[in-house]
């Protein structure tokens, strides 16, 4: 298909997911993220009707990379609410730390680097999966290393044998991916992607962050952007049908003393009438007279994602996160 067909598919798609209001097309998986915490189980009870996954944060691994830390309490209480909606509950297991409010290249290579941290940390993960009722898993290292790549690979199928052992053989192991638009940006955070197709059910490319509080201000995810990132990833292996396309539900300002996210509610109340929607990159932005500039993602944006995936013939899409928006219609 020609870029100019692809451009008239892509804009049929959008116009009949606005008309129906649908969440997405027939056919597309649909996972929505959330951290425990106050209103948590009511944001994923009113996302189950229009989830196929709800992915649960929260659980880390701890600094000396050789253990996971204390769970955080109600993650039963989320799977429960997410499996007895219909929505397949999903434990994220991540290397962020809380001193530096960031993801933790150090935790990282830590728990990658051993082989005995990688079968503890999965046999634990596998266990608090299968006690807290979860039907699968989702790898969220992030900020790693080009050093981390076969470790990853490694580690990744340690998690799928004690899954498989805990819960069972249906049970799923998913991987969350730093979005890169080339080879070496894939390589170089951590990922040899081929190699992780053996091991992992289904990736999702985190197609947002492509601006934020550490660069100068900018789109978070603009369409082009997110499908360079989508080819650099299949060029490396991943097939489309494996693939689920990243959603920000957020945006950030810059300037007025203080660089931040904030939902689209946040962001179109403090543009009012200086909001401008942009049809290239599916995304709002506006620069407030104070001389603040704001960019987000709200549900039109995820609505225009939802026919990308479509249109990349892909598995699904992921929305990052409840706490800041619903899942759209």
């Amino acid at each position: 298909m020609s870029r100019r067909a692809a451009l008239v598919v892509l804009g049929a798609l959008v116009a009949a997911s606005l008309l129906t209001g649908c969440a997405s097309p027939a056919g597309l998986q649909v996972e929505a993220y959330v951290e425990p915490g106050a209103r948590a189980v009511h944001r994923v009870r009113d996302a189950v009707p229009l989830a196929s996954t709800i992915g649960i944060d929260g659980v880390t691994v701890a600094s000396d990379g050789a253990t996971l830390a204390t769970p955080p309490g109600g993650l039963d209480t989320l799977a429960a609410t997410a499996n007895g909606g219909g929505a397949a509950a999903e434990l994220l297991v991540s290397n962020y730390a809380e001193e530096l409010g960031d993801f933790s290249p150090r935790v990282g290579t830590a728990l990658l680097s051993s082989a005995t941290n990688r079968e503890r940390v999965a046999r634990q993960l596998a266990t608090a999966a299968e006690r807290s009722g979860m039907r699968g898993v989702q790898i969220d290292l992030e900020s790693l290393r080009a050093r981390d790549r076969a470790d990853l690979v490694s580690f990744a199928a340690a998690v799928r044998t004690a899954v498989h052992d805990r819960i069972g053989p249906d049970a799923t192991v998913s991987m969350a991916v730093m979005a890169s638009t080339d080879g070496a940006g894939y390589r170089d955070t951590g990922y040899d992607l081929r190699a992780l197709m053996e091991h992992v059910d289904r990736f999702v490319l985190m197609t947002y962050d492509q601006h934020g509080p550490w660069s100068s201000p900018g789109t978070v995810g603009s369409l082009p952007w997110t499908e360079r990132v989508v080819r650099a990833a299949q060029r490396q292996g991943l097939t489309a049908d494996r693939i689920d396309l990243g959603i920000a539900g957020y945006g950030y300002v810059w300037g007025g003393g203080a660089d931040r996210l904030l939902s689209p509610a946040a962001a179109r109340s403090a543009a009012g009438d200086a909001a401008t929607w942009s049809r290239r990159d599916g995304e709002w932005s506006a620069t407030l007279g104070d001389g603040r500039e704001l960019h987000w993602s709200d549900a039109r944006s995820y609505r225009v994602r939802t026919a990308l995936a479509t249109e990349l013939g892909l598995h699904g899409v992921a929305l990052w996160s409840l706490g800041t928006m619903p899942l759209p219609h």
